[in-house]
């Protein structure tokens, strides 16, 4: 007769001693070679495994087919990327984010003047930096960004760094007991526990409820194999993630809590200090960042373009236009 009981049971010693090694493991990363993976791309790793400056890549050139598939690697490789400073077009952006997906409309920011696809975060003395939370980008829909470029175009005369943390580094370092546990595990994502939700009410009550009616919670798995590297990544966080799906609240609370604080180790860390007109590309299945608001009431100007999962039944739309359109139909 098959068993048909899926009552998770607590683990035996010999379990434990046969596949869960639940001691400290020292933190390790395979280490890679750029001299020997590129070709075409001057690539400095900034810590092993993770976080890499990319030389000598003039972005107002027409970008090689080699050039593009050594890009689209290295963002696998390494989570993040940093290039020099450079003088570039709003086409000139969209382009270079067209290099790893289709380029999205984007979220719940405001739009350049020069093109449609490019997000304005604009912070000054009347509009005080709001994204000072670690998160991974638009997880509260089902087919979340795959990644983002980020130009910051004003700088403040100190402060208003961006730091990153590698999840496959952080889910790697985790002994296998608490590896196995979280394989097992979703949780639910909602922009609704976030700031979106006061930015949008500012719009007028009529654009929140439009967008509680467009983009219900959705469910991610708490590890996400990424696709490319093969590399497990923690895929919670704390700015839209509200909780795991079948556990009792006090668990699940206590969970996220642990995983929040384990995240934000040093180890698993890069911090970055910008210059004017500096740009990052990020890999938004394995990391999540945290934008410093320590420069307040001085100015800062970042311009983005996400590139998204074409598989999103909501690829190509332009969120905060739909919300907007919505509440203007009503």
């Amino acid at each position: 007769m098959p068993d048909t009981d899926k009552t998770i049971r607590p683990l035996t010693a010999a379990q434990a001693r046969k596949g869960l090694d639940l001691r400290r493991r020292p933190i390790s990363f395979d280490a890679i070679q750029p001299t020997s993976r590129y070709r075409h791309l001057q690539i400095t790793p900034r810590m092993p495994g993770f976080a890499a400056w990319i030389d000598g890549l003039d972005l107002t050139k027409p970008l090689t087919t080699p050039i593009k598939r050594e890009l689209r690697q290295a963002l696998w490789d390494f989570g993040v990327l940093f290039l020099r400073p450079q003088q570039i077009s709003a086409e000139q952006h969209v382009a270079l984010a067209g290099v790893f997906g289709k380029v999205s409309p984007g979220s719940f920011f405001e739009r350049s003047p020069d093109h449609a696809n490019v997000e304005m975060i604009v912070s000054d003395h009347d509009r005080p930096p709001g994204i000072d939370q670690w998160h991974t980008d638009i997880t509260w829909m089902q087919y979340p960004a795959l990644g983002t470029v980020i130009q910051i175009t004003e700088t403040p005369p100190a402060g208003g760094n961006t730091c990153w943390v590698s999840t496959s580094k952080a889910f790697a370092a985790l002994s296998s007991g608490m590896q196995a546990y979280l394989a097992r595990l979703s949780a639910t994502h909602t922009w609704e526990v976030s700031g979106f939700r006061d930015s949008l009410a500012r719009h007028g009550e009529q654009a929140l409820l439009e967008a509680m009616r467009l983009y219900k919670p959705v469910s991610h798995p708490v590890v996400l194999r990424h696709p490319q590297s093969g590399r497990n990544c923690l895929y919670v966080n704390s700015t839209f993630t509200k909780r795991i799906n079948g556990l009792d609240l006090r668990e699940s609370d206590a969970v996220l809590r642990f995983l929040y604080d384990w995240l934000q180790r040093p180890d698993f860390m890069v911090h970055h200090q910008w210059e004017r007109n500096g740009i990052a590309i990020w890999d938004n299945r394995s990391t999540q960042h945290y934008a410093n608001a320590d420069y307040w009431p001085h100015r800062r100007v970042n311009r983005r373009v996400t590139f998204e999962d074409p598989r999103s039944p909501q690829a190509g739309v332009n969120v905060f236009d739909q919300v907007m359109k919505g509440r203007a139909a009503d």
